[in-house]
């Protein structure tokens, strides 16, 4: 007679189960805090290219408007075409952003945490022409503040480097000349961005017809 021998089937039991279990959950709690930490990195670093990207476009903007100042002889109407105050700035360009083919009277000044600029259309030899309405773009926000800087040199002294200012004042400063423009902003997560540009002078000044 011949026995057989009756192999039986072994299983996991229920322990093993357990362990098997809290081991893959430990495994999943791993891998997705370095796939958040992951995510979270890639979005602030997206963010700080956009960032970057959006205040170089600023700063060329700027620059931009800062070449194309048009000298304007404020002896007719100080102030009007012209001012320079330590936390705003008005000034005449044929370089505009919101308009084509205009020149424009341009302002930046800073209104509730946004930095905006202002543009109005303006020929001074079309006074009764019917022009645009000016219009107001933001140029970035969550700023904490603008200082504007000016800098001024004695129009009697042809080696005098000139001096900052944080204001220029046509009926009070005729003796002066302005070299220099130049924007500094403070955002409110600490950054900082200077922009300046040295204005275009004329030495001959007895056929200008616009000046400050």
């Amino acid at each position: 007679m011949y026995c057989r021998r009756q192999e039986t089937e072994r299983g996991f039991t229920l322990i093993e189960l357990l362990v098997a279990v809290a081991m893959s959950a430990i495994i999943a709690v791993v891998l997705f805090s370095l796939l958040g930490g992951s995510i979270s990195n890639w979005k602030k670093a997206e963010a700080h290219m956009n960032s970057s990207f959006h205040r170089g476009n600023l700063y060329i903007l700027l620059s931009t408007k800062l070449e194309s100042i048009l000298q304007y002889d404020s002896k007719v109407e100080p102030g009007k075409y012209f001012s320079a105050e330590s936390d705003r700035i008005l000034f005449l360009s044929y370089q505009s952003i919101l308009f084509h083919y205009f020149p424009v009277l341009t302002e930046i000044y800073v209104e509730n945490g946004k930095l905006m600029m202002k543009e109005t259309p303006f020929f001074w030899d079309r006074l009764n022409t019917d022009l645009p309405e000016a219009r107001e773009m933001e140029l970035t926000d969550h700023v904490k503040k603008l200082e504007m800087g000016y800098l001024m040199r004695d129009k009697a002294k042809r080696n005098d480097l000139g001096q900052w200012e944080d204001h220029w004042e046509p009926d009070t400063e005729r003796g002066k000349v302005m070299r220099d423009i130049r924007f500094e902003i403070s955002w409110e997560e600490g950054d900082t961005m200077v922009v300046t540009h040295p204005l275009p002078q004329k030495e001959d000044t007895r056929n200008a017809k616009h000046r400050f």
